[in-house]
């Protein structure tokens, strides 16, 4: 009988640790370093919980080369910045001086996908935000997702 309960409390415990990794992220395995294209930009900015701008651009078309000794530089409709990049797993922290519609691109990112060709990453932010239509400032949250493309 006790070998029985056991048995069952074993079962139950596997059960419980297989569901438990089910929502866990799956740890990235390659860095990010190389030339990556832009494709596409993502981005709500929420006040009070309320989207109050999205936007959903196709024609970013951004161009970061990640270096191997941790330099980043960026170039963008003709101007370009340098700056540094580390990934610690699954999360890629940029330090430039370099703003894409009024948004800084300084700041951690979860890497949403990394192959050999793709890379996306995202970030959630909170701070002060001006909108560019109406100047007027906006404290809120800002999630943003940018998509590229290796280039070879």
């Amino acid at each position: 009988m006790k070998s029985r309960i056991n048995a069952w409390l074993l079962l139950g415990l596997l059960v419980i640790g297989f569901s438990a990794c089910d929502d866990d992220e799956e740890e990235v395995s390659r860095t990010v370093e190389g030339r990556w294209q832009g494709t596409r930009m993502e981005f709500t900015l929420e006040a009070f919980g309320i989207p109050v701008r999205n936007e959903d651009d196709d024609s970013f078309n951004a161009i970061l080369e990640f270096k191997a000794n941790g330099f980043v530089t960026i170039e963008d409709e003709g101007q370009s910045a340098t700056g540094t990049w580390v990934q610690n797993g699954n999360t890629l922290t940029l330090s430039v001086n370099y703003t894409i519609e009024n948004i800084s691109l300084s700041g951690d990112y979860t890497i949403k996908e990394l192959t050999d060709t793709k890379l996306t990453i995202y970030a959630e932010r909170d701070e002060t935000y001006e909108d560019p239509d109406t100047g007027l400032e906006v404290d809120g949250t800002l999630k943003a997702t940018l998509y590229f493309t290796a280039i070879p």
